[in-house]
């Protein structure tokens, strides 16, 4: 029985679709303002720190405008709610005689006071400073929208740079939906067409060459490589820098990133013992884990000193054991693949299916060898069945992160989970085989190269890969800042 492998509850929401503002047209700087009267935009920030810059740049040559009214406003509840409460005082303060900053200039919240930011004309962008020394939090309301103002740079940073987004922005976007992406649920369904790699071994030639130690060896070292390069070039790797969207200090990013890796490599066997422990066989005696019971189906045992009652008790502990353990797998595959899509973009989904194709096909074949071995003695159709029947789960984990909209820092979390899984079956499921003491120095160079050759498969992935972050450009912020990839 392959180890199971765990769910990671997903209860995040994703945040609003970006609004595409900066290709709206405001060439003729006639903007309709509907029911937020003197404003185009409101937003309202958290500010623990005490300095912020405020950047607008030119776009096509040119400032959209050579001014722009803002007003910004001490704020403590810093909300949606928070900042429809101060609409009203927003809209006063966009009604009086405001006070001219140059560039370079400073924006001090405050009630009742209403600026008006010169852009440098002789300049690609102006910068303002915000002192938010005295405040917790700041509500700006401005005639324009701010993105309209981006060309390389987003419009409010921190003082090291960080891109600063709004908890609340008036008028509120609506939720869009978008169209369901085909790509997860495709390498979700081509993992579970291995299933049917059982065909193979229906022939009787194949399936005695599987039985030999040195193929066995070679198959497994080939998903032990795939394995571990996937674990080790892609989801670890990429999941620091998804985790680091939620966490700003390096101890809380490295903390959670470890202790998700670790969790990834301790609860297969956790939960393959809970599974043994439930299919035991009840009755007199000593009682056999399931997995002892899949050693005696790969090894052949002489079943016929025991009566129909035992058959029948051996032949369900071990069925259920690897039906559930490959719902258990496959579910979470289907997570690792969903999550990686979502977020990373399609090259990125795509590397992490082919990393669990490579690693399911020496799997799924050890499986239907036991399902129509002497202890369960299935046919090979309904081998074939059962096993296409436990695979569907990874279909089931795709759709569950598909509806459930999770953020980048999850995802993140989730793949370092999946990095921890992958590392523990590559190194304690499949590597061993390679050590198989019925297996000649020749043999043993022989899985040793199938071994690389499973990591150079994924390792090739890595030409031309980028960023996972930069790459899908999909990361919404809730700012409408498109183009940009924070």
């Amino acid at each position: 029985m392959k180890h199971a492998r765990t769910c990671v509850l997903l209860a995040a929401c994703y945040g609003f679709q970006r609004a595409a503002a900066a290709g709206d047209d405001h060439h003729d700087h006639a903007h309709d303002h509907g029911d937020h009267g003197s404003f185009e935009w409101a937003g309202i920030f958290e500010t623990p720190e005490s300095n912020y810059l405020w950047t607008a740049q030119k776009v096509d040559g040119s400032y959209v405008d050579p001014s722009m009214k803002i007003v910004a406003l001490p704020a403590t509840t810093l909300t949606q709610q928070g900042l429809s409460d101060l609409e009203a005082q927003g809209k006063e303060a966009m009604e009086l005689t405001c006070t001219q900053v140059q560039a370079g200039g400073t924006i001090t919240p405050a009630n009742n006071t209403c600026y008006d930011l010169q852009f440098q004309a002789t300049a690609w962008q102006s910068l303002f400073n915000v002192d938010a020394s005295a405040v917790s939090g700041i509500a700006f309301f401005t005639a324009h929208v701010p993105t309209e103002f981006e060309a390389t740079a987003h419009y409010l940073k921190d003082s090291i740079g960080t891109d600063i987004e709004p908890l609340g922005e008036l008028p509120v976007k609506a939720e869009e939906e978008t169209p369901m992406d085909a790509g997860p649920f495709a390498a979700a369904f081509l993992v579970n067409l291995v299933t049917f790699i059982g065909v193979l071994l229906m022939f009787g030639p194949l399936r005695r060459m599987m039985e030999k130690p040195v193929f066995s060896a070679m198959l497994f070292a080939f998903a032990a490589g795939a394995l571990l390069a996937c674990a080790f070039f892609l989801l670890l790797f990429e999941s620091t820098h998804l985790i680091a969207v939620g966490w700003k200090t390096e101890v809380d990013i490295v903390w959670r990133w470890g202790a998700m890796i670790l969790a990834g490599m301790v609860v297969p066997p956790v939960v393959e013992t809970i599974i043994s422990l439930l299919t035991l066989t009840r009755g007199q005696g000593e009682s056999p884990p399931a997995e002892d019971a899949k050693q005696e189906a790969e090894t052949g045992p002489e079943l016929e000193g025991l009566d129909s009652a035992q058959k029948f008790r051996a032949k369900a502990r071990l069925l259920g054991a690897v039906m559930i353990g490959d719902f258990f797998h496959n579910l979470c595959d289907g997570f690792f693949i969903g999550a990686a899509f979502q977020v990373c973009g399609n090259a990125f989904g795509w590397s992490v299916a082919t990393g669990t194709i490579l690693h399911e096909l020496p799997q799924e074949l050890a499986d239907f060898v036991i399902l129509t071995g002497p202890v369960v003695s299935m046919s090979s159709l309904k081998a074939l069945a059962f096993n296409f029947l436990s695979g569907l789960s990874v279909l089931l984990g795709c759709l569950i992160i598909y509806l459930t909209k999770v953020d980048d820092s999850l995802v993140g979390l989730i793949l370092a989970f999946g990095g921890g899984v992958y590392l523990h079956v590559g190194a304690t499921d499949c590597l061993p085989k390679m050590y198989d003491p019925k297996l000649t120095l020749g043999q043993r160079i022989c899985a040793f190269l199938s071994f690389a050759v499973g990591a150079v498969c994924i390792g090739l992935i890595l030409i031309g890969h980028e960023h996972c972050i930069a790459e899908g450009g999909a990361h919404d912020h809730g700012s409408g800042h498109d183009g940009h990839a924070h």
